[in-house]
């Protein structure tokens, strides 16, 4: 990879990062103003719908082994939002974290892949947004 090529990838990965770090810091003060069960609801809500995000993605890009896998990844993330209702709400944060992994393992990927290949920017703003949201979310939960 050439240098400018390096250049515009970090470009084309900190940019959409820094949105993704915002969006979450934006988010996070409404976990501040309700009820912390309410704020245990609304976090597994968002990540089970985070979770399946990437089904339309596969779905756009029409590979049936792509539907599959990111159906099976989305009912894990539906799962793991269940869990943290049901059995430990610090479940929830760590499917975050593990969200963020799963956008980061989509990030550069091309079509003919296993896993969906969706527009560039969206692995790193995902997976910044999924890590701080994670972090911010244990740190309310925790005071």
């Amino acid at each position: 990879m050439t240098i400018a090529a390096t250049h515009k990838h970090h470009r084309g990965v900190f940019a959409p990062s820094m949105i993704g770090i915002g969006l979450s810091l934006a988010t996070l003060p409404l976990h501040l103003l309700i009820a912390h069960e309410q704020s245990v609801e609304l976090a597994a809500v968002m990540v089970a719908m985070i979770g399946a995000i990437y089904v339309g993605f596969a779905i756009q890009a029409g590979s049936v082994r792509q539907i599959v896998i990111e159906s099976v990844v989305a009912t894990l993330f539906m799962a793991a939002a269940l869990a943290g209702l049901w059995l430990s709400p610090w479940v929830i944060p760590a499917a975050y974290v593990l969200h963020g992994l799963w956008d980061w393992l989509h990030h550069g990927r091309d079509h003919s892949a296993d896993l969906v290949a969706p527009r560039g920017w969206y692995p790193p703003f995902c997976a910044a947004y999924d890590w701080v949201f994670a972090l911010g979310l244990a740190a309310l939960w925790l005071a």
